[in-house]
């Protein structure tokens, strides 16, 4: 019995020492599989940089966003996003804050080391160190070997042309969001679409414009400067540009003056340009014909003002004569034959009178009399009393010339025309053709003309407002261009501000002397880019053809 007993507690031993073995190896294996875990979870972190579901909860994480390509009307890339990565700290992570700020400050010298102390001390899950890192740099931060510090990847919004688009474009932030330009206005469909956005610009010519301006702002002096041009059957903006501008690469803030988009921004006195819509006017009313004379003579005295003419010719001069010559005084008197109320309406319905449809938020209100009156009436008729943006008026002209139909201007390309508003008859709107060619050849505006191109058009000078009150040594100066007449096809608009007077205009700041040019010397350049052929065939009887149409 005793030997039973003894043989009891040896299997009772055995049992014991065999369920303890198995306990250990159960402890040993459940170790082994948290440490493979935890293994695979540090590898995940510090070799493959992949973020964990929990990640998800840190403030502001900024995923990966596709954002589509914005090309030009020939498929030429002129904002693309390229793959990068940034670098990211996870504060509770960092064993040591100083030997980290010291060690990436090394990477990065820019940084602010106590800046860096601070954050990483913080109670925060998540903080951004440095975004869009080049290979070399991420490499340097992996050397470091700092716990705490990882990558994302991310993209980074790239402009190949620079400041070349700069105003159009606008640009995006760190966080890659629109902010400014297309970059905005399309915001959401360039994140959510494969495909590219399509501008109606063509960067050849946005080139040629942008270095003829600035060539013309040097050679006069300007502090700055606007040319856009349109596609007149279209209404689609070929290119446009407003100097000084920036470079949306640089994430660094342009000044107010560079981001500043004259085309669609500015509100600017037109001057003589002006008369092109105030005779238009007095044809369409079928009352007056490019041959109807008006006493200018004398000054005209209206209310407590007195209109004269720049270099006037103390004469009667007929509709054609008083656009040639320039007349404000003839301006001012076919304004008041078709009434105040006539041209109010005229100008409405040219859409210069009211914010203007357009692919840019950068847009601004034309400025108009408060109260249209006589005295309103005179001074609109010369551009002045009324400012408008650069975009308002190749518009409203570019419908003039398009047989009357002026269609709403696109920064998208159109491959058809859409159906425009009727601003005038077709037989006013030949009548101005010839009008605006014969300003050229025989008027003010000779400084233009590109043989070959048969350019018409219109310049035009105004004082600049500083706090509400006019500088007379501070102009503006305009000169808006349609070729070639014969067919227009093109229209182009360009301002100067503050031309200086050159020894080559004989003192003069006027927009004869330096708008025109320069904006005779883009036409030249783009013009064969833009698929017209100089033409050597005689030019029409430009007043026979205006008598046949009467």
């Amino acid at each position: 019995m005793y030997s039973g007993y003894g043989n009891n507690l040896y299997s009772l031993s055995t049992l014991s020492l065999g369920v303890t073995k198995r306990r250990i190896l159960f402890a040993v294996s459940v170790f082994l599989i948290l440490f493979a875990l935890i293994v695979v979870r540090l590898a995940r972190v510090m070799v493959f940089n992949v973020r964990g579901e929990e990640e998800r909860n840190f403030e502001n994480p900024v995923p990966l966003i596709s954002r589509a390509d914005i090309v030009d009307r020939n498929g030429v890339i002129i904002a693309t996003s390229l793959p990068t990565v940034s670098l990211y700290a996870c504060p509770h992570e960092i064993m040591d804050v100083k030997e980290a700020a010291e060690k990436i400050t090394g990477v990065f010298p820019e940084s602010d080391k106590a800046e860096l102390i601070k954050k990483m001390s913080s109670n925060k899950k998540f903080l951004w160190i440095k975004r869009n890192l080049s290979p070399i740099q991420q490499q340097a931060v992996l050397n470091q070997g700092v716990p705490g510090m990882h990558f994302m990847r991310t993209e980074h919004r790239v402009y190949p042309d620079g400041n070349l688009l700069a105003h159009v474009i606008g640009g995006t932030d760190v966080d890659n969001v629109g902010i400014a330009g297309v970059e905005k206005v399309f915001d959401e469909s360039l994140r959510g679409s494969p495909e590219p956005l399509v501008l109606s610009l063509d960067v050849k010519i946005q080139y040629a414009v942008r270095d003829e301006l600035q060539k013309g702002l040097k050679r006069f002096g300007a502090v700055g400067g606007a040319a856009v041009v349109m596609k007149i059957a279209t209404g689609e903006i070929i290119a446009l540009v407003s100097l000084p501008d920036f470079d949306p690469n640089k994430k660094s803030d342009p000044t107010l003056s560079e981001r500043f988009n004259m085309v669609t921004s500015s509100a600017v006195e037109p001057g003589s340009s002006a008369k092109i819509f105030n005779t238009a006017m007095a044809l369409e009313t079928g009352k007056i014909t490019p041959f109807t004379t008006f006493d200018a003579r004398f000054p005209l005295k209206i209310g407590k003002y007195t209109v004269n003419d720049f270099r006037g010719l103390g004469t009667f001069l007929s509709v054609e004569e008083i656009l040639k010559y320039s007349s404000n005084i003839g301006s001012a008197k076919i304004a008041l034959a078709a009434g105040a109320a006539t041209q109010k309406n005229f100008f409405r319905r040219l859409g210069l009178l009211d914010p203007i449809s357009f692919e840019l938020c950068e847009t601004q209100k034309p400025v108009c009399p408060r109260y249209w009156t006589d005295v309103s009436c005179v001074t609109v008729s010369y551009g002045h009393g009324i400012a408008l943006s650069p975009l308002h008026m190749i518009t409203a002209v570019s419908g003039i010339m398009n047989d009357g139909v002026m269609n709403v201007p696109t920064l998208l390309k159109r491959e058809v025309p859409l159906s425009g508003t009727g601003v005038v008859s077709k037989k006013t709107s030949d009548i101005m053709k010839a009008l605006m060619r014969i300003n050229v050849t025989e008027g003010r505006n000779r400084l233009v003309d590109v043989p070959g191109y048969c350019v018409g058009g219109k310049s035009g000078t105004a004082e600049k407002q500083v706090r509400g009150k006019y500088i007379k040594n501070k102009n503006y100066t305009g000169f808006v261009g349609v070729f070639p007449m014969t067919d227009p096809k093109y229209s182009i608009y360009l301002v100067l501000d503050e031309p200086k007077g050159m020894p080559e205009t004989h003192g003069y700041r006027t927009g004869g002397w330096n708008a025109a040019p320069v904006c005779g010397c883009i036409i030249k350049r783009i013009g064969i880019m833009l698929g017209i052929t100089p033409s050597k065939a005689p030019e029409p009887d430009w007043k026979a053809v205006i008598r046949r149409l009467l």
